[in-house]
This record gives C-alpha cells, sequence and structure tokens, in this order.
C-alpha cells in the first residue's frame, strides 16, 4: 500500500524523548475515499495521537515533530453509467387532467471529470429506464359561478350613476359547491358596477345670496338655499342622494370692509327691527344702527 505521509527525519534524541513519554503521531492509511468514481476522489490521512499504543488527545503530541501528510487521488476512473432526471415540467392543465415530462438521459462521468450522455443502451443494466411523462392535477375543475344582477339602486357615484351587486360561488362543473379556494387560481369575476338609474338623476340646486346682513365690518354673512332636486321633476329629494358631487356652501362673510367709526350710518339691514324692539340702548345693536337709532 502506497504511504500517504511523509515524515521528518527525526534525531536520536527526539526519537528518545518521544520514547520516553510514550507519545507518538499514528497515521490512519486506511481513510475512506471523499468519492467512488469520477475525478474528485481524495482520500485525507488523519493524524492521531497514542499514548501506549491509545489514542489520546492531539494536545498531548505537541512536544512531538508532527508528520507531514498530503492528499492524494483515489478512485479516479470512470463512473458507472446512470440515469440522470430533470426537474418535472409545469401541468399542462390546473385541473381536469393534465401532463408533465422531463428529460431522462443515460449520464457518465468520466475519469477525466468530464460529463457525457451515452446512448440509453448503455444503462439497460440499471433496470426499466425511468418515466418521462406522468399525468398531473386530475381532480376536477371548479368554477365561478354568478347570481343575477341585482337592483340598480345603491349609493349614487354620478348623475343617474348607481351601484348593483352579485353574489359569486365556486362549484364544480357537475353542479356541486365547493370552497372558494378551490377556485382562488381562476380569475375572480366583478362583483358590483355601475349602472344607469334615474334614481340618481339629481343635482344640487342652490338660491341666490340674501342681502348682506352688515355693510361693513366682520359681523355681516349672507345665505342662500342648498337643495338636492331631481332634475326631472324639479322635486327636491334626500341630499344623501346628490353625495356624488361636494354640497356647495349656504353660508359666508360678506362686506369685510373696516368701518370709518366716525360715520354714523346703519351697518346692517335689521336696523329697523332693532328699533322697534327697542333695543338701541344696548351698545352693541346703538353702534351698529346708528343713524335708526338716533331718533330714539
Amino acid at each position: 500500500m502506497t504511504s500517504l505521509w511523509r515524515s521528518e527525519p527525526m534525531s536520536l534524541n527526539t526519537v528518545m524523548f518521544c520514547l520516553c513519554l510514550g507519545h507518538q503521531w499514528s497515521v490512519d492509511d486506511t481513510p475512506p475515499c471523499s468519492a467512488t468514481c469520477g475525478n474528485k476522489g481524495i482520500r485525507s490521512a488523519r493524524l492521531r495521537c497514542l499514548f501506549n499504543g491509545t489514542e489520546v488527545d492531539r494536545v498531548m503530541c505537541h512536544h512531538v515533530p508532527q508528520p507531514s501528510v498530503e492528499p492524494l487521488a483515489c478512485n479516479v476512473r470512470d463512473c458507472p453509467p446512470r440515469w440522470l432526471l430533470m426537474p418535472w415540467s409545469p401541468c399542462s392543465r390546473t385541473c381536469g387532467g393534465g401532463v408533465q415530462s422531463r428529460r431522462v438521459t443515460c449520464h457518465q462521468v468520466t475519469a477525466d471529470g468530464l460529463s457525457v450522455t451515452l446512448p440509453a443502451e448503455n444503462c439497460t443494466s440499471l433496470g426499466k429506464r425511468p418515466t418521462d411523462l406522468q399525468p398531473c392535477n386530475r381532480m376536477s375543475c371548479a368554477e365561478w359561478t354568478m347570481s343575477a344582477w341585482g337592483q340598480c339602486n345603491g349609493q349614487c357615484v354620478g348623475l343617474r350613476q348607481s351601484t348593483q351587486h352579485r353574489q359569486l360561488f365556486c362549484q364544480m362543473k357537475t353542479g356541486i359547491p365547493v370552497p372558494a379556494s378551490h377556485c382562488s387560481g381562476l380569475p375572480r369575476p366583478p362583483i358590483s358596477r355601475n349602472c344607469t338609474t334615474d334614481a340618481c338623476n339629481l343635482q344640487w340646486r342652490v338660491g341666490s345670496w340674501t342681502p348682506c346682513t352688515a355693510t361693513c365690518g366682520t359681523s355681516g354673512f349672507q345665505t342662500r338655499r342648498v337643495e338636492c332636486i331631481h332634475l326631472r321633476s324639479g322635486k327636491a329629494g334626500r341630499e344623501q342622494l346628490c353625495s356624488w358631487k361636494p354640497r356647495p356652501a349656504n353660508w359666508q362673510h360678506c362686506n369685510t370692509g373696516h368701518c370709518e367709526s366716525a360715520e354714523c350710518r346703519d351697518t346692517t339691514i335689521y336696523c329697523e327691527k332693532v328699533q322697534q324692539l327697542k333695543l338701541c340702548q344696548l351698545p352693541q345693536f346703538g353702534v351698529r344702527c346708528c343713524e335708526s337709532c338716533k331718533a330714539t
């Protein structure tokens, strides 16, 4: 047997020292090869520390010169032919019985490390050739079925535009209901859609602004009427039916310019009422209705 290691020459003194201590290195000449064939087999000898023939911790041999061990190639020969199987292809159908295929070849790794394809006859000794076709996804096909569309009476989403809904079911083609997960790989039909209806033929109608309650200052405001009306009949409807469009404002500030304090004049259209109700003695009304309150 070929030796797997080379030891450095040791002096007589070193040998005697090792023998006295009883520790010595041992080289395992028969370690397993890392491969059975091809060009990648390596056999690496294992060093062991022995004391009186018994293996001990390697630290105990640290004072002993360690042999030089080199790995050697082993089992450098052609590998026997074998069937090489490629991964299966995706199934041709998702349900109802499909087919998937794979490539099957007779393959060999040579002593030079080359991978070569051989005629199929070279692998006949291995037994029956593995199949390259197999059935798949043999479960029955499921499908989405829908109920009829419901009435067009959902929330208004635009002028004469509402929404309608329908129910969705997953079932076999034989009509047997199954969980929705059986249809998860299928495009899911929509369960709602826009529809046209006169029930949503409504829009906001605004009236004219009322006169401003003041001619100047910061307290003036004006209002207007805002209502949701049917465009065909002109009758008022529920405001929710017009919510598809922002509701116009029905109140705003007006005449916000600075009032001249030296001028005695009315700054609100309600001064006549202030005078009739005898509110001029109140400072806030006396100032705003200065001209009307002068006679009181």
